[in-house]
């Protein structure tokens, strides 16, 4: 159960690592293209310790 969860999870943070990326390089001002793109890192950084732990087979 545990596994279909953090799959789940995974499935999401890359959706909305490519949302945040669309937005950010659709963004005119630059204040609005530095938040979509702080966004972008702060997802992909999620995504990719929760790639670790899958990998690593640690719980979370």
């Amino acid at each position: 159960m545990d596994a279909i969860i953090q799959s789940i999870k995974i499935r999401y943070y890359a959706r909305l690592i490519n949302k945040y990326s669309q937005k950010s390089n659709k963004a005119v001002l630059g204040l609005d293209r530095n938040m979509y793109f702080q966004k972008y890192c702060y997802y992909q950084d999620k995504l990719r310790m929760l790639q670790d732990r899958q990998v690593s087979g640690r719980e979370f």
